[in-house]
């Protein structure tokens, strides 16, 4: 039986409470107890495998216990912060709802084109060719497709790949070697980008590639390949190709799925309202024009986004995002992004994939994250370069966390800790 006890002493960092038991360890007993939440073996267990596979270390009682304590600490400081903070300011909430819908997207990705993921014998076999080619690869670039539309056009025009390069980089080197990235391999690049390469020819040139910095457009020079493949060579690689395809195949069936989407709900923009849009924002000043019910954006179903809508839409984009919108097309290709996010989110919720326990403790995990990173940010202070001395970040931190500790009842059963059996095939 556990006795409850409270922390006395202004610097102790955790009470642990030493007693004897069975041997029978059910593994729904407690391992922990922090302000009445409990962590049972069963949960502590699985975390502490992800631990050790992550961290590359072994199980050992120094490790059992640092994970444990970690885990201790995290329950402090969101208890801290959530009545202090996050019920009461609209970023926390905002921030939470972030997490919310993208959490929920996998899941719907996951739901609509999960079963695509699964790689066929001959995508696991293009794969290892891949794997053991090396390409030498230039390309064009341009952070929207508007840009590289016209870089596009110049070279269906006749302009030579060295003319558009000049125009495409404005990094010296890139202008005068036109574009060359050198020799690459599987791994070295953007997945989007990697995939168009590899599936080219040699001297072949690529449709323009959206990519996460932007477009470009690709052209092959040559390649070596390992031309000595065996068939045991693949069978011994063959775990790890399975593991390396889904990135591969993922990205481009989520905008295979987005741009039929895209063409189903049919967005229609009043390209007067737009216009006057993207004036106030670039602008960055507050317009009447802001706040206008006109519709700028109609849809297929028959409703429609105002002016005022869509501005109070946008203002929900990162400050990076926001950035973005620096030409119409970027403007048009952010909202067409939203509407089609909206309509996916909204499927997802009729689908009711937010309400099974897996969602629910992710949420919780990645909200709770999200917390401890806020409240260590705001306990250091960046702009003092005395708090870039680690040990007395350390000792900041500790008098923070074992001022938190003083007002808590925690309990660690040790003997639990020390006891359990670790399958360890499950954490090689």
């Amino acid at each position: 039986m556990m006795k409850r006890i409270f922390p006395a002493l202004p610097f102790l960092s955790v009470i642990i409470i030493i007693y004897m038991h069975s041997c029978d360890q059910s593994m729904m007993h407690p391992i922990a107890e922090i302000n009445d939440e409990v962590i049972t073996l069963s949960s502590y267990i699985n975390k502490y495998k992800g631990f050790l596979n992550k961290t590359n270390l072994q199980d050992n009682l120094a490790n059992r216990f640092a994970l444990l304590h970690s885990l201790i600490d995290e329950k402090l400081i969101v208890d801290y912060m959530d009545p202090n903070h996050s019920d009461h300011s609209p970023i926390y909430n905002r921030q939470k709802q972030r997490i919310y819908d993208q959490l929920l997207l996998n899941e719907y990705f996951d739901f609509t084109i999960g079963q695509q993921m699964e790689a066929t014998d001959q995508e696991l076999r293009t794969l290892f060719k891949w794997s053991k080619t090396t390409l030498h690869v230039r390309h064009l670039y341009a952070k929207d497709f508007s840009g590289i539309q016209q870089i596009q056009d110049r070279l269906e025009s006749g302009k030579t790949w060295e003319e558009c390069a000049v125009l495409a980089f404005k990094d010296s080197l890139l202008q005068s070697n036109g574009g060359n990235l050198g020799w690459i391999r599987m791994g070295d690049m953007d997945l989007a980008f990697e995939s168009a390469a590899f599936q080219l020819e040699d001297m072949q040139i690529s449709s323009p590639i959206k990519t996460q910095y932007g477009y470009s457009i690709i052209q092959v020079m040559e390649r070596e390949k390992d031309v000595f493949l065996t068939e045991q060579e693949f069978l011994l690689e063959k775990d790890w190709l399975q593991l390396m395809v889904a990135p591969y195949k993922k990205m481009p069936a989520i905008r295979e799925f987005t741009d039929s989407l895209t063409q189903e709900i049919e967005m229609n923009f009043n390209a007067d309202d737009l216009k006057k849009l993207y004036s106030a924002i670039t602008a960055n000043e507050e317009s009447q024009q802001l706040y206008s019910n006109r519709p700028l954006l109609t849809f297929k179903d028959g409703h429609s986004w105002t002016v005022r809508q869509t501005y109070e839409k946008l203002d929900n984009l990162s400050s990076r995002q926001y950035k973005r919108i620096n030409n119409i097309d970027n403007l048009t290709n952010i909202l067409t992004g939203l509407a089609v996010r909206e309509k996916m989110l909204l499927q997802a919720e009729e689908l009711q994939l937010s309400t099974n326990i897996r969602f629910t403790e992710l949420l919780e995990r990645h909200y709770h994250s999200y917390l401890v990173n806020q409240c260590l940010e705001e306990l250091f202070d960046h702009t003092d370069q005395s708090y870039q001395n680690p040990n007395l970040r350390q000792s900041i931190y500790k008098n923070f966390r074992d001022g938190l500790a003083e007002d808590a009842a925690i309990f660690i059963d040790s003997t639990v800790v020390k006891e359990f059996i670790l399958d360890t095939k499950e954490t090689s």
